[in-house]
């Protein structure tokens, strides 16, 4: 019933419906009708058939945008048909009913139309009360019809006018949807895949843009040996090469859904968590990782058929709580990014690739929830579980920069496929 409500208790189904009511009271108690009253009985039957079918099965199909402006168009036609088939004929009724079709949509407000209309109504019914009292030309039964005409009137008035006010307000939603995708297009379409952005545009609601305390599972991969590359090559060289790489691991973080932070120099900085929820944050950083190792070696071939150096890579991974959103200067710089300490410790992580000699090392936090994705040896299939085939081996505790305490680490390899996986506790 509470659905029921949502979708049909709104102004436009109700209003509709007292027209209908209106118009059947009008069709079925006029004496001037040219129905027989078996035919007044199916012209109703037909007016209520027909509503229901305009109010519960267009809406299956199109929006009530277009529904409205279908139902403004068929009642037009239909008002004064209705009217004609119950013997009113007099002109200065249709007068009326046209000029309170123009009050309420010019108005465009639903207060205002009725107030507007109701002076109008009240000025109708008194005119032509006022001629029945005067000269009573007419049966005892032309002063019903008299009476029904007023609130019938208020009742299109009330119709046109929600009309009028829908449709403004549609158009200025329609308006804001639109700003919003804009900015949201704006602000996120550097940093993460057309996918996400897209879903950002659908819900708007997920795209925070002030600062929020959230856990991400943060990457940063830096190249190796790059500033002595700088020293020997040109700058056009230099560059060619770095957008080359920098294109190539750009590609893979949008496929595994990432949000690049930014690009220092030669360093990649990604995070997964935000703007949208990812549960499985720690999953996609590390198949991110391994897979941005998979395309480097791609790259490092490509180079070395070419004649030219080929990069190494080093990437550090690590999983804690953040501060992430729009964060800078306000209506100078903005950029959409994370601060905090677990930020400063992934950074770190990266700097120990050169030390340790590994490509990927992990911390603590992120090998944990690794561990259950990773197929253990002896496993009936033998298969590397969702990480597919990968070493995971845990390391000498090793002295951080800012960290009082030794940090436990882990080093990260890929391993060759059908080769058992290795996790160390």
């Amino acid at each position: 019933m509470a659905d029921f409500w949502d979708k049909y208790g709104k102004p436009i189904p109700i209003l509709q419906w007292l027209v209908v009511i209106v118009l059947s009271a009008h069709v079925l108690v006029s004496s001037g009708s040219s129905l027989t009253p078996g035919q007044a009985e199916a012209f109703v039957l037909a007016l209520v058939g027909g509503n229901l079918a305009l109010l519960f099965g267009l809406p299956r199909i199109i929006s009530w945008g277009a529904i409205s402006t279908i139902l403004v168009i068929v009642d037009s036609l239909l008002v004064p048909t209705a009217l004609y088939v119950t013997g009113i004929n007099d002109t200065g009724l249709y007068v009326v009913y046209f000029g309170i079709i123009m009050i309420a949509g010019a108005s465009g407000n639903l207060k205002r139309a009725v107030l507007l209309a109701s002076v109008t109504c009240v000025a109708y019914g008194g005119f032509e009360f006022g001629s029945y009292v005067l000269f009573q030309t007419q049966g005892t039964e032309q002063l019903g019809t008299i009476l029904l005409r007023v609130p019938f009137f208020l009742a299109m008035t009330a119709y046109y006018g929600a009309m009028g006010e829908f449709a403004q307000k549609e158009r200025k939603a329609r308006e804001t949807h639109e700003r919003y995708a804009q900015e949201i297009r704006r602000i996120f379409s550097s940093y993460v895949s057309p996918r996400i952005v897209e879903e950002l545009i659908k819900d708007p609601g997920k795209a925070t843009l002030g600062g929020q305390r959230k856990e991400l599972a943060m990457l940063f991969a830096d190249l190796v040996g790059f500033t002595s590359f700088s020293e020997t090559h040109s700058p056009e060289e230099v560059v060619a090469q770095l957008n080359e790489y920098l294109s190539a691991m750009t590609e893979v973080v949008f496929q595994w859904d990432g949000t690049i932070d930014k690009f220092v120099g030669d360093s990649i900085i990604v995070y997964w968590g935000a703007p949208l929820d990812q549960p499985n944050h720690d999953e996609l950083a590390v198949k991110c990782a391994l897979h941005m190792q998979r395309r480097l070696a791609e790259l490092q071939e490509k180079w070395k058929a070419e004649g030219r150096v080929p990069f190494r890579a080093g990437i550090g991974i690590h999983t804690g709580e953040v501060v992430v959103g729009n964060i800078g200067a306000e209506g100078k710089k903005m950029d959409y990014t994370m601060i905090g300490d677990h930020v400063n410790l992934a950074s770190r992580l990266q700097d120990l690739t050169r030390q340790l000699g590994f490509s990927i090392v992990v911390s603590e936090e992120t090998a944990s929830r690794m561990k259950d994705l990773i197929g253990k040896e002896g496993s009936a299939d033998n298969r590397g579980g969702r990480l597919g085939h990968v070493s995971l081996r845990k390391l000498p505790p090793v002295k951080i920069k800012g960290k009082v305490r030794p940090v436990v680490v882990y080093a990260l390899e890929s391993l060759e496929s059908g080769a058992t996986s290795i996790v160390d506790a």
